[in-house]
């Protein structure tokens, strides 16, 4: 079996290669330290497991795993990250990767477990994140159960700094709708003006502090009103 980690940190990337060499039975282990040189790895050969950073330079973790998982849906893939947030869980359980590490609780003996889960095909979802898909199901009024794709999409992109013009540009709107849709979010969140709405959004990871990171492609993917 073949397997890929792929980490901008190179102590962290080290010490998961050892282990996926040394511990399980993988006979062949390859690394890269960001999105676009593991995407062009992959495209060159293919693995059986990944294990990846999802805040990586160049291409983020998460665009990652859906190219891959895009022509190799069979590929067990186990994402890490210092990000734990209703957003980022939300968007991992929803793209095909298999398993879940938050990097604060990341011990030995967590990535022992997560490693036999995932290699075999089994989920696997670290304590901080199973608290968070916990509570995603029990609350009726969580911002993603009452906010549409598109009026999460103008959400992040007016927190990104992008004024009605440029977003509806990136969206393929009119600038008209995108204010429609920014009066229809802070009504639903009750929030009275821009400032809150911005600070709503880093505060449930809908936006990352660390530049360059854009996990739904909006750029890419216009939709249909």
């Amino acid at each position: 079996m073949k397997a890929l980690i792929v980490e901008d940190e190179e102590l962290v990337r080290e010490l998961l290669a050892s282990v996926v060499s040394k511990e399980f039975e993988f006979s062949y282990v390859k690394e890269a330290s960001d999105g676009e040189s593991a995407w062009k790895q992959f495209q060159k050969e293919k693995f059986d497991f990944i294990v990846l950073d999802l805040m990586l330079p160049k291409l983020d973790g998460l665009s990652l795993a859906r190219r891959i998982l895009k022509v190799a849906p069979d590929v067990r893939i186990l994402a890490l990250s210092s990000e734990c947030d209703d957003y980022t869980i939300r968007e991992v359980t929803r793209s095909g990767i298999l398993g879940f590490v938050h990097k604060q609780e990341m011990s030995l003996e967590i990535i022992f477990s997560a490693f036999n889960d995932v290699s075999a095909g089994e989920i696997y979802y670290s304590a901080n994140a199973q608290k968070l898909i916990a509570g995603m199901w029990q609350d009726p009024d969580a911002y993603y159960k009452i906010m549409s794709d598109r009026e999460l999409q103008v959400l992040r992109l007016i927190a990104q700094g992008h004024d009605h013009v440029s977003a509806g540009e990136l969206l393929g709107i009119s600038e008209f709708t995108v204010r429609r849709h920014k009066h229809n979010v802070m009504k639903r969140l009750n929030v009275s003006d821009e400032a809150s709405l911005v600070r709503f959004a880093f505060e449930k990871g809908v936006v990352k502090s660390k530049g360059g990171l854009d996990w739904t492609a909006v750029s890419h993917k216009k939709q249909s009103l």
